[in-house]
């Protein structure tokens, strides 16, 4: 992730304990003026530091990151389970609009626990 010039990751801190992080990818696109399209993953909040602000703040530097590199759309995938616990909330909140249908397809080795940790 170090050597790759299109990812930024955010990390927040609380003293010296990570509580929050997002990753942003700018990938060029053939559409939309060729206009890059701007992709948002591993958005957690640790469960303790949830509603107090923190998503807000680095998801508004991510979207304006992506506004500044001149992008035409962020993308932001979020698992269906997270409409339970507010998540979904936030980014309709932030100017997001559920519109897609997503799918994926992992790569790993059937069985492998891919729960992580919970996202906001």
């Amino acid at each position: 992730m170090m050597t790759n010039d299109e990812m930024t990751v955010y990390l927040a801190e609380s003293g010296c304990t990570p509580v929050r992080t997002a990753t942003l990818m700018m990938m060029p696109n053939i559409t939309y003026a060729c206009a890059p399209t701007a992709f948002v993953e591993a958005v957690v909040v640790v469960p303790e530091m949830r509603r107090r602000g923190v998503a807000r703040l680095i998801l508004t530097m991510v979207i304006e990151d992506a506004r500044t590199a001149g992008c035409d759309k962020v993308q932001l995938l979020s698992h269906k389970r997270h409409r339970l616990d507010g998540a979904h909330d936030l980014y309709v909140r932030l100017g997001f609009t559920a519109e897609a249908e997503g799918f994926r397809r992992y790569l790993l080795t059937p069985g492998t626990d891919r729960s992580g940790p919970a996202a906001t």
